[in-house]
């Protein structure tokens, strides 16, 4: 498996925090155009820090954590719980529209075109 990311968001953020932003944008993206996982108005995808540690072999589960909490804190994404089960405490996570902007598909900048009017 392949993992990329942006240089500029991980110049600013962090490389770990730009790996997950990366893989955030594309399960969301793909829960959109699939109808998945779509709660409170937003499409969402979820996975355990053990998941993630699997996934991403080379992050610590503590590296995970505390990018997922910076994330969090830089106002890029949104947590959430929506398993059927009570006990079942993996998380959800969803970009922020803040997160959406930051990359390329989004805008991070308004066109100065947009500007003219």
């Amino acid at each position: 498996m392949q993992h990329t990311f942006d240089i500029d968001i991980a110049a600013k953020y962090g490389v770990e925090e730009a790996i997950l932003l990366n893989y955030f944008d594309f399960w969301i993206q793909k829960n959109e155009a699939n109808d998945r996982h779509f709660h409170d108005g937003l499409y969402w995808t979820y996975n355990s820090i053990k998941a993630f540690s699997a996934l991403f072999p080379y992050m610590s589960a503590k590296k995970i954590r505390n990018a997922l909490q910076k994330l969090e804190d830089a106002g890029l994404i949104f947590k959430g719980n929506f398993n059927d089960s009570t006990y079942d405490r993996t998380m959800w996570y969803t970009l922020t529209e803040k997160g959406k902007w930051i990359f390329p598909s989004g805008q991070m900048d308004a066109p100065k075109r947009a500007n003219l009017q």
